[in-house]
């Protein structure tokens, strides 16, 4: 069976520990908690409460690799993330509902507005790790060649055959209801007074 992966990255308008970009890693253990809580999460690179660390394999890759938008000495730092999923609709539930939603509002407040795709996704084999290198190299090929079956976002997804992919609204609803039972997106987001 095919994993799906997703690699997000962005550049900081300002440097990890400015102010200014506080509230996005306020939010990161919320987005990480209720990433590994949604239906149709598997994994992720980084310290996961779902894996055994000692078992890790170098975090998934360096991750001292960027895509080529990020330039040195012009912008800031970068962050970016590794996660694998079991279908389309799983992570794009997790992605626009939910906890995950409320951090999307802001971007424009921490990020660095560009030309490039803010995540590419691509299929796997079962029995693979993907690296950070694979990531950014796979965002490159998504913005010099637009959504292929090699790789691909939302708007124009693919299978794991490689085939155009309708996704199935219906479980994107069931999904969502999940995710926002499960992570309290409201009571989160409340309790913990985030400042932007």
């Amino acid at each position: 069976m095919a994993k799906l992966v997703l690699y997000t990255f962005g550049i900081f308008q300002q440097p990890r520990d400015h102010e200014q970009i506080k509230g996005f890693h306020d939010r990161n253990p919320f987005v990480y908690t209720s990433a590994e809580n949604s239906d149709g999460f598997v994994d992720r690179s980084g310290n996961s409460w779902k894996r055994d660390h000692a078992d890790r394999e170098t975090d998934w890759g360096t991750r001292e690799v960027s895509p080529r938008f990020l330039t040195s000495g012009e912008h800031r730092d970068a962050p970016a993330t590794l996660s694998l999923w079991e279908d389309v609709e799983s992570v794009y539930a997790f992605t626009y509902y939910g906890f995950h939603a409320e951090v999307l509002k802001h971007r424009d407040d921490w990020f660095v507005k560009g030309d490039w795709p803010a995540f590419v996704a691509w299929w796997i084999p079962d029995d693979e790790t993907p690296t950070r290198t694979q990531g950014a190299q796979r965002l490159e090929h998504l913005h010099d060649n637009g959504p292929t079956a090699h790789d691909f976002d939302f708007k124009v997804p693919f299978d794991s055959d490689g085939q155009p992919l309708q996704m199935d609204r219906k479980k994107i609803q069931d999904r969502r209801r999940s995710c926002s039972r499960i992570c309290g997106t409201d009571r989160m987001s409340k309790e913990s007074g985030f400042r932007r």
